[in-house]
């Protein structure tokens, strides 16, 4: 995964006009195509065999070299102009490209020695980008070679009595909601006895004019180079003010010890980014997504449901054609507690909403977009009660930048292994709500899992990656 390297993409994509396949072409000169197929064939085994595949993407039905995301599989791949074509297959490209060098990096010294002298290569990002370029573009891709499966349970749902246990459902979703607002409308005047700030390292980024408009590519996705993306998560990473009762309200960066187990090392504060799409109409936005780890959600009586090894936060910033903010929303790394806070000029109309509601709050007026916000968070649960500006503290502490994918390829008693697993969701982290909430569809409920599988709704069908998210929030802003 990691960031989308689009000036790389884009020369590969034109190197080829698209896509490989890899050998499906028969027409073709077979040296390269077999060559290609050959490597592409062990790589696989060896990856199934030995680790697994990446679970937030989906890898595209007979061609090896392309994976899909939400975003990406939302396009109609037939009904593309040949220039989007190219753009749809470079970006499909890129995801199986990063994607392969995590699941590489997890095989042991062996295996990938073997790989390397068996296909005559010294670094497979080169190889697998040579093999794209060689390649010729399917003329026809079916939806379903490359639609990412649904992230609820349909047999969950079936055996739970789905019809009726949402109705049930619902009464305590109408009181969580209750809760959280309360809890969030005191939020500004609640006082913490204690507390640390985190800041992100001291940049000069928050404090430089804003970035010119990108142009885009021909689906309408924003053309950044990693510098100017590096810019814009520094520009907005926020501040986390994090009230402090025990060890498990410091935040810091996951390792697996000699038994394989997952601890948090708080003397290191980490917040994790990585870079998302969706859509608005004809437009494609933005986004930027900030993930932080707690120790744990320590319980708060004999039978809490909801505590548990790992807590975490994910906070978005949605940015406007013009590199704004528009919207910034959140939820708990186990897909619970969408909260949506709309600036000035942003609005939602849930009026039509079928299903669960998020949570909406109206941000201050007068609020600076130019920068990071302040999150507020309570000890213990770590849910966000207050939202605002920015504020210096004489005893910051600055945790550091570090990209998404760092996560999936953790050293590991002499191997390496990804945090979250075959399945994307954090094992350790299960909560003792999924006895509970199975019925509603949604694995594993109250565990930590990857980007790409955070169901967020127990009553309808949503993901925090729809590429249809606003739309279906019937969100809109205020062009500037």
């Amino acid at each position: 995964m990691g960031r989308w390297r689009l000036g790389r993409l884009a020369l590969a994509a034109l190197m080829a006009l698209a896509l490989w396949g890899c050998g499906v072409a028969p027409e073709r000169p077979a040296p390269e195509a077999e060559t290609c197929r050959a490597l592409l064939t062990e790589l696989d085994h060896a990856i199934g065999a030995a680790t697994h595949f990446e679970p937030g993407l989906r890898r595209v039905d007979g061609w090896p070299l392309l994976r899909t995301n939400r975003f990406l599989a939302s396009f109609a791949y037939e009904e593309l102009s040949p220039n989007a074509r190219t753009a749809w297959l470079g970006h499909a490209f890129e995801l199986a490209r990063n994607a392969y060098a995590t699941e590489f990096a997890r095989l042991d010294a062996g295996t990938r020695e073997g790989l390397q002298d068996r296909h005559g290569f010294a670094d497979l990002d080169t190889r697998l980008a040579s093999c794209f370029a060689d390649s010729a573009p399917p003329e026809t891709l079916d939806p379903a070679a490359y639609r990412v499966p649904d992230g609820y349970s349909t047999a969950a749902r079936a055996m739970g009595l789905y019809p009726v246990t949402s109705l049930v459902a619902r009464g305590f979703i109408s009181g969580y909601r209750r809760d959280m607002t309360a809890r969030y409308m005191a939020g500004r005047a609640t006082r913490f006895e204690r507390e640390t700030v985190y800041a992100g390292p001291e940049t000069r980024d928050a404090s430089a004019p804003p970035p010119a408009t990108p142009d885009t590519d021909a689906l309408g996705i924003p053309r950044l180079s990693d510098g100017e993306q590096d810019a814009l998560f520094r520009r907005f990473m926020p501040q986390l003010a994090v009230e402090q009762r025990s060890g498990a309200d410091r935040i810091g960066a996951p390792l697996l010890d000699e038994h394989g187990r997952i601890e948090i090392d708080t003397t290191r504060p980490v917040v994790f980014t990585f870079p998302s799409h969706t859509r608005l109409g004809s437009r494609v936005l933005l986004q930027l997504n900030y993930a932080f780890w707690f120790p744990e959600r320590p319980p708060e009586h004999g039978l809490d449901l909801y505590a548990g090894d790992l807590s975490g936060v994910l906070w978005r910033v949605t940015l406007d054609h013009e590199l704004r903010p528009v919207l910034y929303d959140s939820i708990h790394q186990c897909g619970c507690y969408h909260k949506l806070f709309l600036p000035a000029g942003s609005r939602i109309d849930l009026d039509g909403l079928v299903g669960e509601r998020p949570l909406v709050f109206a941000l201050p007026p007068g609020l600076a977009g130019d920068r990071g916000l302040r999150l507020r968070l309570e000890a213990g649960t770590h849910y966000i009660i207050d939202v605002g500006e920015a504020m210096p503290s004489a005893d910051t502490e600055h945790y550091i930048l570090k990209d998404y994918a760092w996560q999936l390829r953790l050293p590991a008693a002499g191997t390496v292994r990804s945090l979250f697993g075959p399945t994307g969701i954090v094992q350790q982290s299960q909560r003792p709500e999924r006895f509970v909430l199975w019925p509603l569809g949604v694995p594993s409920a109250g565990a930590m899992r990857q980007r790409g599988l955070h169901a967020i709704a127990f009553v309808g069908h949503r993901h925090f990656d729809d590429p249809d998210l606003l739309e279906t929030l019937a969100f809109d802003f205020d062009p500037r």
